[in-house]
């Protein structure tokens, strides 16, 4: 997945090259190697959390060679160079990136916009997929649109809990994704009565999401303490003959929240002891403005809405299908 959604970048929709190169390389003698080794990292994570009668904090960890199975495909199907993982659905646990959904999205307004405007507010179908059970909702707040996944195995009583609830879009995205041709699917427990129910659990979580960006004090990024210390040594270290609106720029990216990957990276960057002073801080530098990340936006304040303002414009109930 991450390798598609790298090349996404590259391949575009306008692009003005005729012709991209995808070129993928990894230690394929180290396969087996690598793969045995988070299985058994897995296991024993799997056996610390029975010694103390908790579930495995990383789902399927007690089932080390299940989790690993789909990895093992995609890696051996690259090293085949086999191209059709980069197709739609190439294993189980593919995912398209996002610029191929808003192709999906160009598409079906290309062809059926007009049946799409015309659908009532409210609408809804179902489908039979994976093992979730649950709702889907797209929700709008005057021109914002959310997605919120409601799972249905809890009662009434749990109404405006947060537990379970799947906000980020690329997840929600994930769970309704299917082909033109995919069967309707509404099981009777989750007929229109007990949608709308769920319906009151995803309205509230959106308007709980949207009044926290009503105060401005929620807005701030939350910075990870390795990232406060690489900054205030830059400062401390400022290089002479730098140019300062480079060590600002790489300041602003350095103080903005990190994804996991790239802040492993600079954890290995600012603990190396082979450089001090202005040397190692014209290398932490160049390596933050390498990443290509980009420095924490300040979103706009929002006014306050009334939980009605978050209306409901379509939903999509899932369920298991047989095989799960």
């Amino acid at each position: 997945m991450r390798l598609v959604q790298r090349h996404g970048r590259i391949d575009r929709i306008g692009s003005l090259h005729p012709r991209v190169f995808l070129r993928t390389i990894f230690p394929a003698e180290r396969l087996d190697q690598l793969l045995n080794l988070e299985q058994r990292i897995l296991a024993k994570i799997a056996m610390a959390a029975a010694s103390i009668g908790v579930a495995s904090p990383i789902a399927g960890a007690a089932h080390g060679q299940q989790v690993y199975t789909e990895t093992r495909e995609e890696i051996e199907r690259l090293l085949k160079e086999d191209p059709t993982l980069y197709e739609r659905g190439g294993t189980a646990s593919a995912a398209q990136t996002g610029e191929e959904y808003r192709q999906t999205l160009r598409k079906a307004l290309a062809e059926i916009a007009e049946r799409l405007v015309a659908m009532p507010w409210k609408a809804g179908s179902g489908m039979a997929k994976g093992k979730d059970r649950g709702v889907l909702f797209c929700a709008v707040v005057g021109d914002r649109t959310f997605l919120r996944f409601v799972p249905a195995d809890q009662t009434r009583r749990f109404r405006g809990d947060d537990e379970g609830i799947v906000s980020e879009l690329g997840s929600c995205l994930r769970i309704v994704e299917c082909e033109p041709q995919t069967p309707r699917v509404v099981p009777k427990e989750l007929e229109e009565d007990r949608i709308f129910d769920l319906w009151g659990r995803a309205q509230s979580h959106v308007w709980r999401s949207w009044m926290i960006e009503t105060d401005p004090a929620n807005l701030q990024p939350k910075l990870r303490p390795l990232n406060r210390r690489a900054a205030e040594f830059i400062r401390a270290n400022p290089p002479q003959e730098m140019d300062g609106v480079r060590i600002t720029q790489a300041l602003d990216v350095l103080e903005s929240p990190w994804p996991r990957r790239e802040e492993i990276m600079l954890r290995e960057w600012y603990e190396d002891e082979a450089r001090v002073g202005t040397v190692k801080a014209t290398y932490l530098i160049d390596k933050i403005l390498e990443t290509g990340l980009e420095p924490f936006r300040e979103p706009p304040t929002l006014a306050p809405i009334r939980l009605d303002e978050v209306e409901l414009l379509c939903w999509m109930a899932i369920s298991p299908t047989e095989a799960d």
